[in-house]
């Protein structure tokens, strides 16, 4: 359990990192490149994932780098940002709220169903 809870910070602290990071690549795209906010969100997921696995994988999970680890970590990602975009869409675009609501709400909910899936599937 315990190393369990370090996993868990340490893949937290990385999130604090990547989300930085995907923050300031949706503000950037909306509000100084004038992008759609839904379009911004996918563009700086992409972004944060690839920052976030290379990270993950040698900090939290001290893993090497395998292509069968990244494919699981895709996958994952896959379908975190399939959540982010559905969320996104319909926040913006079904209930007409600001796109920062939406990105509060994919960040409480995509990391922990991504921890889940990389700590017992893609870094097991």
């Amino acid at each position: 359990m315990k190393e369990l809870s370090i996993k868990f910070v340490k893949y937290s602290l990385v999130g604090c990192i990547s989300t930085l990071i995907y923050f300031l690549s949706v503000f950037i795209f909306v509000e100084i490149f004038d992008k759609n906010p839904v379009f911004s969100s996918a563009v700086a997921f992409v972004i944060m994932t690839v920052i976030s696995f290379f990270l993950n994988k040698r900090f939290t999970f001290g893993s090497d780098f395998s292509y069968d680890k990244l494919l699981r970590f895709l996958a994952v990602s896959a379908i975190g940002f399939t959540l982010n975009f559905g969320i996104m869409y319909l926040i913006v675009n079904v209930f007409s709220l600001h796109y920062v609501i939406g990105e509060l709400v994919t960040t409480l909910v995509i990391p922990v169903i991504n921890f889940i899936l990389n700590n017992y599937w893609t870094f097991k």
